[in-house]
């Protein structure tokens, strides 16, 4: 069997890197592979660790710095024996036929040093991977030269690239072929010896080339096979050093190979690639500034061209951004938990602001990583929301979605219209689902706004195929009171999660409290969500104060968990009510179950809501409930108990419900809730877990979803 090393240098491109060992997996055929990756100090957010777990055949070396593309290779071409090496970058992906096609031509002509494929850009384009030597105008007429670009055809141009010159099929003799995917006969690596690892990126390939014709040895260009290169996935992290390194490989290249009468030009050519180092980087300064934000990493947005043999249903998924709360939850299980087998889905998502918790490490391990859209974010702003629209629409041009289904205003405003447009205009067929988590038209907004928001989903409503309610109170929002949408169009979908964390949450007891320093016979009240004005924490507060007040006998704590712009606003209103000794700000907390696990009472006092996920969490914790009656929360509650009412505020089925801006009501639920006769508090506590498990479960959810998909896509 034929033998073959496999060299990749990784620096920070690991999600391409397991896209690229799998297509050389599924392409290698009767061709024995040792795969050897060399990472350069990737980061840890990169986690190249995950090529492990992938792909355990896969011979990993991590270096401790960036030693730079040509030593890593050579470190590399140390460990492998076989007659051949294909040096490959991590950003690729291997064709059929590209190895036992490639080895063969190799193995007939046993001159042939190095050979490089076809190279295809991710749009299709043929690179100018076989090119000439380098020469002075290559500077003002290489490959992405200013000039190459306005005058493709110019004649200096063709004589540097000589790709141009192949009818697609022939093997020819070139100067030299690009690094991104290069086989060299080993013999012709210990003649001629290892790569200038003085080059630390970019032009090493040139001048091992140069060096094998120097030796005898022929450079082949051979057009027969191929690989797609999505070019500049890992430099694209630090786009200084790039262009810095590549300027710095210009000037050694001519350095070490300009004979005489050349030679005496370095002066010259140093001063000029220092000029041009400038010019290049102000440019690319100007376009980061000025040009529309590129969706990243851009690998994503082209890794999972649609295939004809896919027959999948493609699903595009786009919210705002992934701050902390129930609709990132939500995205992520849909994300992930769809049947591969009949669907592909791929979630777009926005920037975080720097006040939200980020939910974003729900997909570190996720193999495909959403694609971020960075002018996609919370804030107005019809510079960045226009060249979000614009990016959005390229996406669905590109990814031909079968179902665009949309989470959270900003990102259904955007996707759904750039939606009219692809289908209206461009051809496309997909059908459009809108979840509405929560909505905006009460407590958000003055009455001016409010109303425009509401013509604008309600004419958004009208090309929409489905809109998911995710309470049955939701859903007669939707359609009676605010009238966006037709009952008939509304289906409600509940949330799901998964669940599993919080069922066993008993066993977590004690630890909460331990790490805020907590006695374990206080009485603990939490509120768990983002501090802004929605969820009405002043009123928590306020709450805080008129129990401790009331009820001297009991030793009550008041704790916040989460963050957000307000924080700074209520640590001053804590200190004006004098409830520092009383009330803890905590921050986000990824180990939620251990806080619901010590939590007394779980509190909410918002003004709006779809259906919160703190409450859910709360009841699979088994930890009793007491919220304002905001958006879905009576769905959660159930209804109400007999003779139960009294004070303000009401008992349910699963937890104590109270107006909203009653402080005082509020109070004295919560003292009810507290002094509970235990029996029937279990009664509660029980009621709400078996509703939990039985109607948030995230198998749940995936199932609903799919059943949803498959009806919309038979229609």
């Amino acid at each position: 069997m034929k033998r073959l090393d496999v060299i990749i240098v990784n620096y920070n491109s690991t999600l391409p890197l397991l896209h690229c060992i799998e297509s050389l997996l599924n392409a290698e055929g009767a061709i024995s592979l040792t795969i050897h990756v060399h990472d350069n100090a990737s980061s840890e957010k990169d986690d190249v660790d995950r090529l492990t777990r992938a792909f355990p055949e896969v011979r990993l070396t991590k270096n401790h710095s960036n030693l730079g593309f040509a030593k890593a290779v050579n470190n590399a071409l140390k460990q492998g024996s076989a007659p051949n090496v294909l040096i490959l970058n991590p950003d690729t992906l291997v064709q059929p036929g590209l190895l036992s096609d490639t080895m063969g031509y190799m193995a007939e002509h046993p001159d042939v040093g190095v050979l490089g494929p076809m190279i295809f850009d991710g749009d299709g384009a043929i690179q100018g991977s076989a090119r000439a030597f380098p020469n002075l105008l290559t500077a003002l007429f290489g490959r992405k030269s200013i000039l190459s670009k306005i005058f493709p055809s110019n004649p200096i141009t063709r004589e540097n690239i000589l790709t141009a010159r192949s009818d697609g099929m022939t093997p020819m003799e070139v100067d030299w072929v690009s690094g991104a995917c290069m086989f060299v006969k080993r013999e012709a690596f210990n003649h001629v010896g290892p790569l200038d690892d003085k080059f630390f990126m970019y032009w090493e390939d040139a001048d091992w080339c140069r060096r094998m014709w120097q030796k005898g040895w022929k450079v082949v260009y051979f057009p027969r096979s191929s690989v797609m290169h999505y070019v500049g996935v890992s430099s694209e992290t630090n786009v200084f050093r790039s262009i810095l390194e590549f300027h710095r490989s210009i000037y050694r290249l001519f350095d070490k190979h300009a004979n005489m009468p050349y030679s005496l030009l370095k002066p010259l050519v140093f001063w000029g690639v220092t000029y041009r180092f400038l010019f290049v980087f102000a440019a690319q300064l100007g376009r980061k500034c000025f040009r529309p934000s590129k969706t990243h990493p851009p690998w994503n947005s082209v890794l999972e061209t649609p295939k004809a043999n896919d027959l999948r249903i493609r699903v595009l998924r786009f919210i705002a951004r992934l701050n902390i709360g129930g609709p990132s939850i939500h995205v992520h299980l849909l994300t992930t938990g769809l049947d591969a087998r009949k669907f592909h889905s791929t979630l777009v998502t926005g920037k975080i602001s720097p006040s939200e918790g980020d939910m974003g490490y729900l997909f570190q391990s996720a193999v495909e990583q959403p694609v971020i859209i960075e002018d996609l974010q919370r804030e107005i702003s019809p510079l960045m929301d226009g060249r979000a629209f614009l990016q959005i629409l390229r996406l669905l041009r590109h990814k031909r979605p079968d179902i665009i289904h949309t989470h959270t205003a900003k990102a259904g405003t955007s996707a759904r219209l750039a939606a009219i447009i692809y289908n209206r205009i461009f051809n496309g067929n997909a059908r459009t689902v809108h979840t509405f988590h929560g909505h905006v038209f009460e407590g958000y907004f003055s009455r001016t706004k409010t109303s425009m928001f509401i013509w604008i989903e309600r004419i958004l409503a009208r090309s929409t195929d489905v809109i998911v309610a995710i309470s049955r109170t939701q859903k007669m929002d939707l359609s009676e009171k605010f009238r966006i949408a037709p009952d008939h169009k509304i289906k409600i979908i509940p949330l799901g999660f998964d669940l599993a964390p919080f069922l066993r949450s008993t066993a977590l007891k004690g630890r909460f409290r331990n790490s805020i320093g907590l006695l374990s016979g206080s009485i603990l009240v939490g509120i768990v969500g983002r501090l802004v004005a929605i969820k009405h924490h002043d009123m928590f507060l306020k709450m805080a104060k008129i129990f401790l007040k009331r009820n001297p006998d009991i030793d009550a704590k008041f704790i916040l968990v989460g963050d957000g712009e307000l924080r700074e606003e209520l640590e001053a209103r804590v200190e004006t009510l004098g409830l520092k000794n009383h009330i803890s700000f905590c921050g986000w907390r990824r180990d939620l179950p251990e806080v619901y696990a010590d939590l007394d009472v779980l509190a909410l006092t918002s003004e709006n809501e779809g259906t919160p996920v703190s409450i859910i969490e709360a009841m699979a914790s088994g930890t009793p409930v007491i919220s304002t009656d905001a958006g879905g929360v009576l769905d959660l509650l159930g209804r109400q108990e007999e003779s139960s009412t009294a004070g303000g505020f009401t008992v349910c089925k699963r937890g104590v419900l109270c107006l909203k801006n009653d402080e005082a009501g509020f109070a004295q639920g919560l003292r009810y809730l507290i002094t509970m006769d235990k029996k029937r508090l279990e009664k509660i506590t029980g009621e709400a877990k078996s509703f939990a498990m039985n109607t948030f479960s995230n198998e749940r959810l995936v199932h609903d979803m799919e059943a949803l998909y498959l009806e919309m896509i038979t229609k």
